[in-house]
């Protein structure tokens, strides 16, 4: 530890962080897992299912043009799970909470259709959200080619490293904006998620008991987004570490 640098020693403990963080993740992604399925077997009350409360809830927005739909395959195999498509103007929803008048299915469709009402009335942070979405879809290409022109450039300049460095710096800010994606996620989630509450209180679709058990599922979903943004930094500062790293052995 004594011939350590000042940035190796940065570089090992933003490391020991990354780890820590990894396993509080998997702590937390296990307990979000039992949650929903234990709750997704809590019956409600009334008996409504989540596509009933769901549809009602589009259709006093105005919204009778967005569909609700059955998650297909190909969208799940591409890491989707229930959501709103702003292209497709559609809420996908998984075959156990698409009839399902469980707490969990009932929830999670009133969130989704919260998120269809924030795109309707142009909500700033939900349109800001789904340009980025777009945006990052090709952060690992800008990364990629910013390291590649960086090299080029440096090949022609008989090497001197600099360009290569701009070059992964510029890389790197490319996934600041997935970094910057995820706290506006958070924001409209957790909107949502309030949204969600305050409509199934107030039409007492939902009793005092699940309604707090409802609460509970999305605190947990909000956790696991803020641990993925921690994560984010912790990688980006890793990044820049090992950047500076690089630099001081040439």
């Amino acid at each position: 530890m004594g011939n350590l640098s000042g940035i190796e020693l940065a570089i090992m403990i933003v490391s020991g962080l990354i780890a820590v963080a990894l396993v509080v993740a998997l702590i937390v992604q296990i307990v979000l897992i039992i949650k929903y399925k234990k709750f997704n077997k809590t019956p409600l009350a009334n008996g409504l299912t989540s596509q009933q409360t769901a549809r009602s809830l589009l259709d006093a927005n105005g919204l009778q043009n967005i569909q609700i739909k059955k998650l297909g395959f190909f969208r799940r195999i591409l890491l989707f799970g229930n959501h709103y498509s702003v292209m497709m103007k559609t809420i996908y929803l998984r075959k156990n909470i698409l009839n399902s008048s469980s707490v969990t299915a009932v929830g999670i469709a009133v969130q989704k259709a919260c998120l269809a009402i924030q795109h309707k009335n142009k909500d700033k942070s939900f349109i800001f959200r789904y340009v980025l979405q777009i945006l990052t879809l090709f952060t690992p290409l800008l990364f990629y080619g910013s390291v590649v022109i960086g090299l080029i450039i440096d090949f022609i300049t008989n090497f001197t490293g600099i360009p290569t460095i701009i070059g992964l710096f510029v890389g790197i800010g490319f996934y600041l904006l997935v970094f910057i994606l995820q706290i506006i996620n958070i924001k409209v989630e957790k909107k949502a998620n309030e949204q969600a509450i305050a409509v199934l209180q107030t039409s007492n679709i939902f009793n005092e008991q699940e309604i707090s058990t409802l609460k509970e599922l999305f605190k947990l979903y909000i956790v696991a987004d803020v641990i993925i943004l921690v994560l984010s930094i912790l990688k980006i500062i890793l990044q820049i570490l090992k950047i500076f790293a690089k630099s001081k052995k040439k």
